[in-house]
């Protein structure tokens, strides 16, 4: 029997799948003639012409608002692409200012709602205990951050969340807006809040394997931002700044341009309500990274030693600076403030060393001293009275005027300039300079400061550093007076610092460098040299004098600063101590002081030069002097101090005998020891010396590689050069021990050299 192996449709089969495919090709060509629409009619439309859609891309908030209550088809705007920020850095690569990724939180009741409505519907407690568990958990985790959150105020932000209408519950529980540099959510509290254990469960598998399983999703959001992150707290924070719209100072601000980068920008289309993104996209070019000249080691020496005697003090404020003498290179800088919450703590709030309107006081008698050691060719014969003067003073209709001043109750006696200058008298300095410029010579004096750079500004990378502000009172005695010792006029703090600095550089006066270089991710883009701003601040013979004169305020018997003398930290400089002008009481407190002392170390040759200015004190300066010299010794006891030395700088110490040394290698190694000239007896493959004197000269002994049978001779050898001379003879090596070759064998039936080696 035979069946037929094909099945015939049926007609109503056939109809059906006629209408299917008919129905197939109509919806081909209306998709086909939409594709043509679109790419027709409406191009202009899908590439954002102006034509046909509104362009909202630079229009402020109004005109964005008013133009989509006018419900258009087509709106065109762009969402701004931040770069990533340069960091910073100081002077060794390592980061002060950091991008650090930090992350809002936030509970989406929403999602919870919309998961376990089931649950909710039958029990809208159920999860009570859940929040509760989290509540205390967020509490433990965060109560040194947020302690203003207790676990109350978590367990109610769940629970609110959910009482609140369809579509509104979403609350933020950690917010940027409410974050500072010390309460922020890291990636450590994220992955911790994902993993609480209450919320997985396990499962065990027949092949004994466990398998981690979510029970509950609490629908947390994590939203990332970058912010800028100071690993060192409050060192130098001031200095290296902010760029927010709140705060813009220091490095941050002045260096924005060279920080920040260009932002970019991706247009999109809102067509209908729908997104459209278009395909002009400029992508973000992120900042550059800057490279300071701090140095991280002085930098935390000077804050630390600041803060402890600004608190052992209590006072309002001080600020402390060091620069590299010969390159005015800031090293470090520290501006701290007494906190107003906790009198012991204090905090960078203000840059005072650039910034404070404050006298000077006594250090700026060094100046006075520049004039009259500019005008006054031996300065050994003058003397002048301390203590208590008489001095009269021309009017201007001709009469003379006496007003008698007086700096201390000690009886008056007449000194020589340098002691006037060691025991800090204002009286004293300023008889020498009114006999040195005569009594109407206050334009004179003037000029004399000006030539010495104190009343110009200077531009620094920080922003420009205002000069002196020195009144012209020709004809006013107490002007003329006040200025020679300080008083009566403000200057910013860092200007004396470099007019210091200029004398301990032998009169080349240097200005304040904060950036060495700025990089990419692969190269250097820009460096910033060392800037001259006066050859010579003075005479040779007036900056040696200077010197002199800063080196006996310390070493010299009355000298202000002589019971703070340190053979093991040699420094020089000059103590100042000034009253506060009371705003309010119009009138100088004399129960408060500012002080300060300004000077450099070593004293013979000088690599640093230091401020330290303290202000709202009872004490006199002597307190700036210790704070100085505790940073001195700070930075001269650490290691990287003596790499800063030259070997010229060095202690000499003639080399005894040594290991000999191939000839090629001789001269470089002794040069780079300090020795000037080496004297070769013979000529051979090895030295060693044989013969140093204290004018850094070596005599050097040759060794010939002699036979010892049969093979050289390299006792006294280092093991490396030992046995490349060997082997260079044709035997093979063997070593014991460590150092210097001390005896030799051979071993002729394997044709080896034994080694043996002595430290």
């Amino acid at each position: 029997m035979k069946t037929n192996s094909k099945q015939e449709v049926s007609p109503s089969t056939q109809r059906r799948m006629t209408v299917v495919y008919l129905m197939m090709v109509l919806l081909g060509l209306a998709c086909l003639a939409k594709i043509l629409y679109l790419s027709i009619a409406e191009r202009a439309v899908a590439s954002g012409s102006p034509d046909k859609c509104v362009n909202l891309i630079g229009l402020d908030e109004d005109s964005v608002k008013a133009l989509k209550a006018r419900n258009f088809y087509c709106y065109m705007d762009k969402n701004m692409l931040r770069p990533m920020r340069g960091e910073i850095y100081d002077d060794h690569g390592r980061v002060l200012v950091a991008n650090f990724t930090v992350f809002e939180v936030a509970f989406d009741g929403n999602g919870f709602i919309k998961q376990y409505a089931d649950t909710l519907k039958k029990n809208p407690n159920a999860f009570d205990g859940l929040f509760q568990q989290v509540a205390q958990d967020f509490y433990v985790q965060f109560k040194d951050r947020f302690p203003k959150f207790d676990t109350e105020y978590y367990y109610n932000l769940f629970k609110r969340t959910l009482a609140k209408k369809e579509g509104k519950r979403y609350s933020t529980i950690f917010s940027v807006k409410e974050w500072d540099d010390r309460s922020w959510v890291t990636g450590v509290d994220t992955a911790f809040i994902k993993n609480l254990p209450y919320l997985y469960k396990y499962e065990h598998l027949e092949n004994g394997d466990s398998v981690r399983k979510r029970v509950v999703n609490m629908h947390f959001n994590f939203i990332p931002t970058n912010v800028r992150v100071n690993p060192y707290g409050e060192m130098a924070k001031r200095t290296l700044g902010a760029e927010t719209p709140a705060h813009q100072y220091g490095l941050e601000h002045s260096m924005n341009d060279i920080l920040g980068g260009q932002e970019g920008s991706k247009k999109y289309l809102i067509i209908n309500h729908a997104k459209v993104p278009l395909r002009d996209r400029i992508e973000p070019d992120d900042g550059y990274n800057i490279h300071t000249t701090l140095k991280l080691e002085i930098q935390h020496a000077v804050h630390n030693e600041l803060s402890r005697k600004l608190s052992e003090l209590g006072a309002e404020w001080g600020c402390a600076i060091v620069m590299e003498t010969k390159t005015g290179e800031i090293k470090a800088i520290s501006n701290l403030r007494r906190s107003a919450n906790d009198p012991t703590y204090y905090n960078e709030s203000m840059e005072y060393a650039l910034n404070a309107k404050v006298e000077p006081g006594s250090t700026f008698k060094l100046a006075s001293l520049l004039a009259y050691l500019e005008k006054v060719p031996n300065d050994t014969v003058g003397r002048y009275r301390i203590y208590q003067n008489t001095f009269e003073f021309p009017t201007k209709s001709g009469q003379v005027k006496r007003y008698t001043k007086t700096d201390h109750e000690y009886q008056p006696i007449d000194v020589s300039a340098l002691e006037v200058f060691k025991r800090s008298s204002n009286v004293g300095i300023a008889k020498m300079i009114f006999d040195t410029y005569g009594k109407r010579g206050f334009p004179a004096y003037l000029e004399q400061l000006k030539k010495f750079g104190l009343l110009d500004t200077v531009h620094s990378q920080l922003g420009d550093l205002l000069p002196a502000r020195i009144r012209d009172g020709s004809n006013d005695f107490n002007t003329y007076y006040a200025t020679t010792f300080g008083a009566g006029f403000n200057i910013p703090i860092i200007r004396t610092l470099i007019y210091y600095n200029a004398i301990a550089n032998d009169g080349k006066m240097m200005a304040p460098l904060f950036v060495r270089y700025v990089t990419n991710t692969y190269d250097t883009i820009q460096r910033f040299e060392p800037q001259v701003l006066m050859d010579s601040i003075a005479s040779a013979s007036t900056v040696k004098k200077a010197r002199y004169y800063l080196e006996q305020v310390v070493w010299g018997e009355h000298g202000t600063a002589y019971r703070y003398r340190d053979e093991n930290c040699m420094f020089a400089g000059k103590t100042g101590t000034r009253d506060i002008w009371d705003e309010s009481m119009h009138c100088y407190r004399k129960d408060i002081n500012a002080v300060s002392f300004c000077g450099y170390f070593p004293m013979d040759h000088p690599q640093y030069t230091v401020i330290v200015y303290i202000y709202g004190v009872p004490q006199m300066s002597s307190v700036a002097v210790d704070a100085f010299a505790r940073i001195a010794r700070s930075i001269m006891n650490s290691a990287n101090y003596s790499a800063t030395r030259k070997a010229s700088d060095s202690p000499f110490t003639p080399l005894g005998r040594t290991a000999p040394i191939q000839k090629k290698y001789f001269n470089m190694l002794l040069a780079g020891l300090g020795y000037d000239t080496v004297k070769y007896e013979a000529d051979a493959p090895y030295f060693r010396v044989d013969q140093t004197d204290t004018n850094r000269h070596v005599t050097a002994k040759p060794l010939p590689l002699g036979q010892y049978q049969k093979m050289p001779d390299v006792r006294g050898m280092l093991a490396s050069d030992a046995v490349t001379e060997i082997i260079r003879a044709g035997y093979k090596v063997n070593i014991s021990g460590r150092g210097r070759v001390k005896s030799q064998i051979l071993d002729d039936k394997t044709h080896t050299v034994k080694l043996y080696l002595d430290p």
